[in-house]
């Protein structure tokens, strides 16, 4: 009889997957707003001057006008009514009053340039530029590592034979 002794080594069987990482990248950028090119002209202040301007514009020079001649009638009629005091008695007051009233009159012609102001003028003109961030997204993906343990075994079995020989 033989001893047959059979040996089956454990064995460890190791599967795994490398990690990975998935980006997911959005990229930054700017958006922009602009308003432009324009022009606006101001020309109301030498419309004034030319006698050309709105309504609020002519009323302020009329009352202005007005003011000044009702103040310069009072103070000739107060002159005139002085003079006349003075000099009633010592000639014709009345008549020499007539006289100097007429040619007061006589207009005086200036020669100027108008108008004397320029124009407002603006160019307007405008960026605005917002920058949005960016964004990544970064995942990782890591797999636990497949363990297989295999268990050893050792198998011992008789083989059939005239006898049994054991040496040692």
């Amino acid at each position: 009889m033989h001893l047959r002794i059979k040996t089956v080594f454990p064995q460890l069987m190791l599967d795994y997957q490398l990690p990975q990482l998935q980006i997911k990248q959005q990229l930054g950028r700017f958006e922009y707003e602009y308003e432009g090119p324009r022009i606006e002209i101001d020309q109301q202040q030498p419309r004034n001057e030319l006698g050309m301007g709105d309504l609020r514009h002519f009323a302020r020079r009329v009352v202005a006008a007005g003011r000044q001649t009702s103040l310069t009638g009072i103070a000739r009629r107060a002159q005139e009514g002085d003079r006349f005091a003075r000099e009633m008695t010592s000639q014709n007051t009345v008549a020499q009053l007539a006289k100097e009233q007429c040619f007061d009159q006589i207009p005086e012609i200036n020669v100027d340039i108008s108008p004397k102001t320029r124009p407002e003028i603006e160019a307007i003109y405008g960026v605005k530029i917002h920058w949005i961030d960016g964004v990544t997204d970064m995942e990782a993906i890591i797999n636990p590592p497949k363990i297989d343990f295999i268990k050893g075994r050792v198998d011992i079995s008789l083989d059939k034979g005239s006898k049994l020989d054991l040496k040692g």
